[in-house]
């Protein structure tokens, strides 16, 4: 029986959890279906695609939604701009619709999947080759990137092109309820992430903590770096802290300031890492501090790898982590996260192994099977109807 094709319209920046879950959704469903990636540009997710025999093509389209920047210069260059933005953003994706045939047989695809909720080009396709169209609630676009939008009452558009939405989190299927998307076009299917079964207990009385993200304002880094400085100093020397991600030059500016300030000797700021995986052994512990994370895969990387995880009480982290799994601190509350790090310090081997392994347990439910499994299912209900 011949596979039905798939076509995947992949999100604009192409590092980072949205990515990191198509492709893991791909690799899963290429043998029920025949997935095809549509890519705007070449880079890391192209690179994983020519390395595992996944399908691509490229056409220039661009989102409907973009961030308003992080620092002030930027929001300013953004808004003088906006006007030259969004004729950029019509006439690409004008140009890529007149292109898209020369690159595909559109009468073969017989669904759409847009990854992010940025782009709108699968809406696009959908409307104007009359193809089936899922889209990916990834981000809730205001809250967390103040966005701004190029197409005018957009949430109508996509509703009237769009036959169902999936909601990685149950915050974020509120959210979007509320903002105006069908409700009976919601499902909620939480993210999928690559399991690792063969984990190992993280064995020491020190604190090496991992923080995975961009070096931006809205990933929080600033809380655990004031938090540390409210930790006795001879706890404090027991404790590292590794930073991971693409940084925001003014932010970062700020964080090497505070280290300096608070004489943290043992934090560290790196670049941004693909592969999580080779480093994941050398910490006991990861942090997230998002104020609004729609799920925050990187909390589940932490668990299926056996790091004690700590998240604010903020967004999707309160579905994802456990009384028993990890700590939820207040966000805002410096306080509150340095009493967390001081009672990890203060457990025993034991008791930090066995969240550990109630951590890596409690991964499972997020495993990238269970959600290609669960959209599928609704591939074949969309297929059907």
């Amino acid at each position: 029986m011949k596979k039905a094709k798939i076509l995947f319209i992949a999100n604009e920046i192409q590092s980072g959890g949205a990515t990191k879950s198509l492709f893991y959704l791909v690799s899963n469903i290429k043998n029920q279906y025949d997935p095809i990636i549509l890519v705007n540009k070449e880079g890391y997710l192209t690179q994983m695609c020519d390395k595992n025999n996944i399908k691509y093509l490229k056409v220039n389209y661009k989102p409907f939604a973009t961030g308003r920047g992080s620092t002030k210069l930027k929001k300013i260059m953004k808004k003088v701009l906006f006007p030259a933005l969004k004729i950029r953003y019509i006439l690409c994706n004008k140009i890529a619709l007149y292109k898209i045939d020369k690159k595909i047989n559109m009468k073969e695809i017989a669904l759409i999947h847009t990854n992010i909720n940025r782009d709108d080009f699968g809406a696009m396709l959908s409307q104007k080759y009359h193809i089936p169209h899922i889209m990916h609630l990834r981000e809730f676009g205001d809250i967390d990137f103040n966005c701004f939008y190029f197409k005018k009452n957009y949430i109508e558009y996509l509703n009237q092109h769009t036959n169902y939405f999936i909601a990685i989190s149950n915050v974020i299927k509120s959210h979007f309820i509320n903002r105006g998307l069908d409700e009976s076009k919601m499902k909620m299917i939480y993210n999928g992430v690559k399991q690792n079964p063969k984990a190992k207990l993280k064995n020491t009385d020190k604190l090496n903590i991992l923080f995975l993200g961009a070096i931006r304002k809205n990933k929080g880094q600033l809380e655990i770096i004031e938090a540390l400085n409210l930790v006795p100093q001879n706890i404090r020397e027991k404790i590292t802290l590794d930073f991971y991600g693409g940084s925001d030059a003014s932010y970062k500016a700020l964080l090497l300031e505070k280290i300096r300030k608070y004489n943290l000797q043992n934090v560290r700021l790196n670049d941004y890492l693909n592969d999580v995986e080779q480093i994941m052994d050398k910490y006991n512990v990861g942090i997230m501090c998002s104020k609004s994370e729609a799920f925050g895969r990187v909390i589940v990387e932490y668990m299926t790898n056996k790091l004690i995880t700590i998240v604010p009480n903020q967004g999707a982290c309160k579905e994802i982590v456990t009384d028993n799994s990890g700590f939820i601190y207040e966000y805002g509350n410096y306080q509150s996260l340095a009493d967390i790090l001081i009672k990890i310090y203060n457990m025993s081997i034991e008791e930090k192994n066995q969240m550990e392994n109630n951590a890596h347990e409690r991964a499972k439910d997020f495993s990238d099977e269970n959600n290609a499994k669960n959209i599928m299912k609704l591939y074949e209900e969309v297929l059907q109807e």
